[in-house]
C-alpha cells in the first residue's frame, strides 16, 4: 500500500494556488508549530504567492503585517530581500507574518528594519 499526503493528480486540479487542501493546511501549520516550539530563533515569512515582476518595477512597496488581510503575490527577489534582512534583524526573531505589496508609499523598501520592528512591537502588546 501507498499512503500519499498530498495527492499529485488532485494537487494539478487546484485553479486557485492559493487554495489549499485540508491535509496541506494542516502540515505546513503542523511544521510551523515545531519551529517555534523547538526553542529556536526563527522568522516565518508567509506569502500568497509569486509574480513575475521584477523588483523597482511598479510603484508599490513592501507591506509585512500580521494578518492575511488584502495579500496579493509577490515577487521572488523582493521576497529573498526581507528573507536576508530578517535575518540580520534582531526585530525579526520569534515573528510570523504575511508578506504583501502595498500600493501606497509608506516606509520604504531599503527600511525593513523599522517594519520588523513594528511588528515586534505589536507582537508584544498582544
Amino acid at each position: 500500500d501507498v499512503i500519499s499526503i498530498i495527492d499529485d493528480n488532485e494537487a494539478q486540479k487546484v485553479k486557485d494556488k492559493k487554495d489549499r487542501s485540508a491535509e496541506e493546511t494542516y502540515f505546513k501549520y503542523m511544521g510551523e508549530e515545531m519551529i517555534k516550539q523547538s526553542g529556536l530563533s526563527y522568522t516565518i515569512i508567509r506569502v500568497a504567492g509569486y509574480n513575475e515582476k521584477q523588483p523597482g518595477t511598479d510603484s508599490s512597496t513592501v507591506r509585512l503585517q500580521k494578518m492575511n488581510k488584502d495579500i496579493v503575490p509577490v515577487s521572488r527577489a523582493d521576497l529573498a530581500q526581507v528573507v536576508a534582512s530578517a535575518i540580520l534583524e534582531p526585530n525579526a526573531c520569534n515573528l510570523v507574518l504575511y508578506m504583501t505589496k502595498s500600493q501606497t508609499r509608506g516606509v520604504k523598501d531599503g527600511y525593513l528594519w523599522e517594519k520588523f520592528a513594528r511588528l515586534k512591537e505589536k507582537s508584544k502588546s498582544t
